[in-house]
């Protein structure tokens, strides 16, 4: 989980009991269970807070969770008319489109910001095979053995996808398996039952599909297992922006300072400026002659930080 989502550890699921979220699980044939994915709606919350406290007991418990009504038709419209030519201008069938954004005597504790690790766009067309099953978070060489339940700094990823377009299980919704960002990092994906006229045969009970209407979200960890569906539909495109955080100690998946116009970057808020890797990460990582580099960017527009 990206290092800024820190959440009060008195905050336990009974809340989200109270407020008729569902957590409860799936019980498989062999005897298992399966934790249901939490669907949330953007629109039912009154403050930002309350949100952020759902979506992170959510994810500590099944590794991932839905948001509905997250964006705007307006702001999709405006997100795909920017992209809209890239993506045309690839020919492809499954088109992606990347770049798109001394200690002293006293001890102090130092808290390390999230930054971008990479932004996605991703355009799945008819005829589209599936992804295989993966973990984000295998580009860091990460291994836990099995948990049974969540622990702050398990995580290096937080992954966010937003429907540009309706996404639903035929034209390839991102399959997920609920509860294994808790499994040994040794045990192998389940098997999806591909084409297959008898699931029982697989293991689809052990699946969430991730079906959205534009402006849903899904969140999920970098530890849960999950890849695209395939586009069996004759004309639907499944369209969906993707953006990936890591820990701001950690190496950025795309490398954001040949990817991107700095002078592109320069036009950003400082915040976003900081978030996309031109900051330096608590103490004191990613400095340039000692200064911040929003600092050198910016001037004194980028405002002071103290490191240390």
């Amino acid at each position: 989980m990206a290092p800024a989502l820190i959440h009060n550890d008195s905050y336990h699921v009974d809340h989200l009991h109270k407020r008729s979220l569902s957590t409860t699980s799936t019980k498989l044939k062999n005897g298992s269970t399966v934790p249901k994915v939490a669907e949330l709606d953007f629109n039912a919350y009154k403050t930002e807070q309350r949100l952020v406290q759902d979506i992170v007991e959510s994810l500590k418990i099944s590794g991932g969770c839905v948001i509905r009504n997250m964006y705007k038709r307006s702001t999709l419209d405006s997100m795909e008319a920017e992209i809209r030519p890239h993506l045309d201008a690839t020919g492809k069938a499954d088109g992606r489109i990347t770049s798109l954004m001394l200690h002293g005597t006293h001890q102090r504790t130092s808290i390390s910001a999230p930054q971008l690790s990479t932004t996605v766009t991703f355009s799945v067309r008819p005829g589209t095979t599936a992804q295989g099953l993966h973990r984000d978070d295998d580009i860091y060489h990460t291994q836990h053995p099995a948990s049974a339940t969540h622990h702050q700094g398990r995580d290096t990823m937080l992954c966010l996808f937003v429907a540009g377009k309706k996404c639903t299980r035929q034209n390839g919704a991102t399959r997920v398996v609920p509860g294994s960002h808790l499994w040994d990092y040794r045990a192998p994906p389940p098997v999806y039952p591909e084409g297959d006229s008898n699931p029982s045969s697989g293991d689809l009970d052990k699946f969430f599909h991730a079906e959205m209407a534009p402006g849903d979200a899904f969140m999920m960890l970098g530890g849960t297992y999950h890849g695209a569906g395939a586009n069996t539909t004759a004309n639907e495109e499944r369209l969906v922006y993707a953006a990936f955080a890591t820990r701001g100690y950690l190496r950025q998946e795309e490398n954001q300072y040949l990817a991107n116009d700095l002078e592109k970057i320069k036009e950003l808020p400082i915040a976003l400026q900081r978030f996309a890797g031109f900051g330096a990460s608590k103490p004191y990582m990613g400095w340039v002659e000692m200064e911040e580099p929003v600092r050198i960017m910016n001037g004194e527009d980028a405002g002071d930080v103290e490191f240390w």
